[in-house]
């Protein structure tokens, strides 16, 4: 497979995450306001819920694999809003299969800061790459962080894939919580 293959792949499977999200985010959040969504939502919810943690945890080793190729393989050295990116992603792998393990939904109150940080250089970094005339001189000397090693679409950057990693992984959880809160509560009311 060449890197450009590889980068075209991961874009697709960006914009995939994003429409995922999209489409996770109208059911848990609409779901409050109309009962046709709420209906989705509930779908939703069953059909993913029990491999919800799973999902996060397979999203966080995919973008750590993923950003190991294209720096190691690729040769695309990270800058340092990559790593600030990887230092918020890295640390999920590990803690997402430990609590997906465990069936511990109770995670996402110390993922989330996690997820938060992350979110936060992806987008700013993205907005670099997007309009390199905001550069502040963050990203220091060695390399550059408005350059676009990828640039699929016309958009799908580096930092834009991490930013669909997060958000997926975010919504991931909250739709793992709201199974385990639903199952918890069916079996609380079933009559034994």
């Amino acid at each position: 497979m060449t890197v450009d293959q590889a980068s075209q792949i991961a874009a697709l499977f960006t914009l995939a995450a994003l429409l995922g999200f999209i489409v996770m985010a109208i059911g848990l959040i609409g779901g409050r306001y109309s009962e046709r969504l709420a209906e989705f939502r509930d779908w939703g919810v069953n059909a993913l819920g029990p491999y919800a943690m799973w999902f996060a945890w397979t999203v966080a080793a995919v973008s750590l694999l993923g950003s190991i190729y294209f720096s190691e393989v690729a040769d695309f050295p990270p800058c340092n809003l990559c790593w600030y990116q990887r230092i918020a992603m890295y640390p999920l792998v590990v803690i997402l299969a430990i609590a997906a393990t465990r069936k511990d939904v109770a995670v996402r109150r110390y993922v989330y800061p996690l997820i938060g940080i992350g979110m936060i250089f992806a987008t700013y970094h993205h907005f670099l790459q997007l309009y390199p005339s905001i550069e502040t001189g963050v990203c220091g000397t060695d390399v550059s962080c408005v350059s676009r090693d990828i640039w699929e679409f016309g958009f799908v950057s580096f930092p834009l894939m991490a930013l669909a990693g997060f958000l997926v992984i975010a919504a991931s959880l909250a739709v793992a919580a709201r199974y385990h809160s639903q199952t918890r509560l069916a079996s609380a009311h079933s009559p034994d």
